[in-house]
């Protein structure tokens, strides 16, 4: 027999009902011997993977500026490889002949189950008991109607085509229809920026219901294509099976681990173990009646240990889905001849009935809810988000003969295009510059006396609880505007890629943040109609958690984001000697991305050591100059409407006859570049003398506010006049001071040890005479520096927010801390998100 005749093709295996193949696995002489290679099983197989993986990859690169979800390329690359396209020409005829389709699918099915081990790592299952009311039902209505359809469907493609069928065929179809990808519908809101909006919270609640809901009717499925009575005892052997691994088989893996690893730190045998067990649960669920990837998926889910998951994630998560899986994308391409429908025109009003059945079934619901039809609209697109799931349903209904060739294809367009258009259909609904355009409040500054103040409060632990509630308490809540708080729980989530987002409930208990929750809950009460407090608590990878704070205060368009130090605070009123390295990156990233004004907090019991409410807290503003100084001072004239407390303010001027634009300006042989530096030098120095003057004006006869000028010609007299205020503060209101250049300062950064407080507040808080509290301010400057054209309109930037790239600034600029701890591009993170639980930013 020749092996490789057409005949042994697989697109041309009808000519014969039986084929008997000679496999050897490798070759011993090749071309030495004049034979070829790829007639052998080894290398025919490299050859394919090689092929396989280029093809794929091109087409996600050439997709990418599109937005188009991976799973859509991927299908995309199977096709091609497929006899509908490539297939037909001689090189990738002889490339997939038919002996080679059983190793292929043989690896093809091994990468599938590591691939969904991996899923069942990624996903937590505590999130499903946050479900709420309103996703409970709308999951429902986006279940059980698509399933209807899709069986009235099916019968009616049959019918029409005046084919046999078989019965059962009609349940995958509707299984296929029902089924939503909570990953790729986490991407596909991450890359719209809408993860945070209500529209992408309640789309990956029902998301996360569809897809547990698929993999309970996966598990009936497969028995059901035997008879009934299969389908009952091995959906109960499997619920048994399952509920075992999770009371039995979890507890002592735990205990393995426990005994058998150092720190976070695993031999290569748990590697082996991971692989076996793998292969031995999947070998489990297949022997009960289910696929093979049931058991694999369980696994994953019982894994106890989160260091030990994320290890695993790093190690295997590139090789399973950028090097395995697609062969298993092939084997579905190879299968797949679009070319074998019959009735173009009824699989197209299928393909279209199909892809509305998910979004009719969607916006009736959410017209009983009351959401605004544009929303419902948008929620039914993103529903119709399929992922491999949704593939390997139709893959074993085609593979057991329950559905003929053109089903499977119609089946497949569908899934192919109800995914591929959600991206530009959701972009065009949420267009984000039109959602971000009202967000203008993004500044202290430019906030509105009469309207209330948005403030996101971040916690790192509870020692941060007393400071960052004083500091609230001394914003000024009033009647007119009162305070409107996210306070944010960082709670650092290791092992696992899915980033959540809890927003509590009134009442609710938590273990992460319960303590947080009851100080808050407490201090809203005593501050009734005046402040109102979200708690919430966000579990994220540290290397990441700065896109999630940025989010969420986008989200929420606040006016003012506080951060805790990286030190925390000790109870006689000190900082920690060392301080949490991970934290203090996410403050460099934040500041760094940051959409609002940013305080970063250094707590040294700021209101602790009161001895009663009605002592005064004193506060003290340092100005020296620039955008962040205007916005410390801005912060502070708030702080200094309220009652209890008394501010200073303090301008350090430089002394006369120095040549401070000299100074400032950067050394460049571009006189034009220099003189707009100057001009902007100019700017800055006249909007810092409008602010003061403003605020001596106001502050004139008040008892509680006073303001002071001091003449330093340098750092040392700057050093030496912070020495001389004698004065005992409570806190120290500082700008950061980025973007600027002074030669008061100018020293000063030579041997800052924390460059995201600026040069006056490292001097605050590394020095021994300043004892208080300090809060160091950025004023939103957008995401650059740039030199402002001499022509720009300068009513554009009245509030000092433009910016220059001064020669020396660049040490506490935004491209310093650009890269802290970033997380990787090609890394996918699974977000899981209920009514009560807010997802995540993803990234791919």
């Amino acid at each position: 027999m020749d092996i490789n005749s057409p005949l042994n093709f697989y697109h041309v295996p009808e000519n014969t009902p039986f084929h008997c193949y000679i496999v050897n696995i490798t070759v011993e002489h090749s071309f030495w011997q004049s034979e070829n290679p790829l007639t052998q099983a080894l290398p025919l197989l490299a050859w394919q993977l090689s092929v396989v993986i280029i093809i794929n990859r091109v087409l996600f690169y050439l997709f990418k500026p599109l937005g188009t979800p991976r799973i859509v390329t991927d299908i995309l690359a199977g096709i091609m490889i497929g006899p509908s396209c490539l297939s037909k020409t001689r090189f990738f005829a002889v490339m997939f002949p038919l002996r080679s389709i059983f190793i292929v699918e043989t690896v093809a099915y091994w990468a599938l189950a590591c691939h969904l081990f991996l899923a069942g790592l990624e996903m937590d299952v505590a999130s499903i008991f946050r479900l709420g009311n309103k996703s409970i039902r709308l999951a429902f209505v986006a279940t059980l109607l698509p399933f209807i359809i899709g069986i009235a469907l099916y019968f009616i493609s049959v019918d029409a085509r005046g084919d046999s069928h078989s019965n059962i065929g009609c349940i995958f179809w509707g299984a296929a229809l029902t089924v939503t990808s909570y990953p790729v519908v986490g991407r596909v809101l991450a890359d719209q920026k809408l993860l945070h909006t209500d529209i992408g919270r309640l789309a990956m609640s029902v998301s996360t219901v569809s897809e547990l809901f698929t993999w309970v009717l996966l598990a009936v499925l497969i028995p059901a294509r035997v008879n009934a009575l299969n389908a009952v005892l091995s959906l109960v052997a499997t619920a048994g099976f399952a509920i075992l691994c999770f009371a039995v088989v979890r507890p002592a893996l735990a205990n393995i681990i426990c005994k058998t690893s150092k720190g976070n730190k695993y031999s290569e045998y748990y590697l082996c173990f991971i692989l076996v067990s793998v292969s031995f649960f999947s070998l489990i669920s297949d022997m009960l009646g289910t696929t093979s990837i049931v058991g694999a998926f369980i696994f994953g889910l019982i894994m106890p240990n989160r260091e030990l998951a994320s290890a695993l994630l790093e190690t295997f998560e590139d090789f399973v889905t950028d090097y395995l899986m697609p062969l298993f994308f092939s084997s579905l391409g190879i299968r797949l001849e679009i070319w074998k429908i019959s009735h173009w025109t009824l699989a197209f009003l299928l393909i279209i009935l199909c892809c509305g059945a998910k979004i009719v079934s969607i916006f009736l619901a959410s017209y009983y809810y009351k959401m605004p039809s544009q929303d419902g609209f948008a929620l039914g697109v993103l529903m119709n988000t399929k992922g491999i799931l949704a593939l390997i349903i139709l893959y074993l209904g085609f593979d057991k003969g329950l559905l003929e060739k053109e089903e499977y294809v119609i089946m497949v367009l569908a899934i192919l295009l109800m995914t591929g258009v959600v991206p530009s259909i959701t972009s065009s609904i949420y267009c984000p510059n039109k959602r971000l355009s009202k967000y203008k409040q993004r500044m202290i500054q430019k906030a509105r006396p009469d309207a209330e103040f948005k403030i996101l409060a971040c916690f790192q632990s509870n020692r941060n609880v007393s400071g960052i509630i004083n500091i609230l308490d001394c914003s000024n809540a009033s009647e007119e505007s009162p305070l409107n708080v996210f306070a944010l729980h960082l709670v650092e989530l290791t092992g696992r890629a899915s980033a959540v987002l809890i927003v509590h409930k009134p009442k609710d208990k938590n273990s992460y943040s319960e303590q947080i929750i009851n100080s808050l809950e407490t201090y809203a009460n005593l501050n009734e109609q005046l402040v109102t407090i979200h708690p919430l608590t966000a579990l994220s990878p540290l290397t990441t958690m700065h896109e999630d704070i940025c989010s969420l205060a986008e989200d929420k368009e606040v006016n003012f984001m506080i951060l805790p130090f990286h030190k925390l605070p000790t109870p006689d009123g000190e900082l920690e000697e060392e301080g949490s390295t991970s934290f203090r990156g996410v403050n460099l990233n934040v500041l760094a991305d940051a959409p609002c004004t940013v305080g970063i907090f250094v707590d040294r019991g700021f209101g602790v050591n009161e001895e009663s409410n009605l002592a005064m807290r004193q506060i003290a503003m340092l100005f020296i100059g620039g955008p962040d100084d205007r916005e410390a001072l801005s912060y502070a004239r708030r702080m200094s409407m309220g009652h209890g407390v008394c501010l200073t303010v303090v301008r350090f001027i430089p002394g006369e006859g120095m040549d401070v634009e000299a100074a400032q300006a950067p050394a460049r042989d571009d006189s034009g570049r220099s003189l707009a530096v100057l001009t902007y030098m100019d700017k800055q120095r006249r909007l810092d003398d409008e602010v003061v003057n403003e605020f001596r004006l106001k502050s004139a006869g008040q008892q509680f506010m006073g303001y002071e000028e001091k003449w330093v010609n340098d750092d040392e007299e700057l050093i030496a006049a912070l020495r001389a205020m004698h004065h005992i503060y409570d806190l120290y209101v500082v700008g950061r001071g980025q973007g600027m250049t002074s030669t008061l300062t100018a020293g000063l950064m030579d041997w800052c040890e924390y460059p995201e407080l600026g040069a006056l507040g490292d001097l605050l808080v590394t020095s021994s005479f300043a004892q208080g509290s300090v809060i160091v301010m950025q004023q939103y400057t957008g995401y650059g520096y740039e030199f402002e054209d001499e022509d720009e309109d300068e009513d554009d930037n009245e509030d000092g927010s433009g910016t220059v790239n001064m020669a020396d600034s660049s040490r506490n600029g935004r491209v310093q801390f650009s890269d802290w701890g970033a997380g990787s591009e090609e890394s996918d993170h699974v977000h899981g998100g209920l009514d009560e639980v807010e997802p995540l930013s993803l990234r791919k």
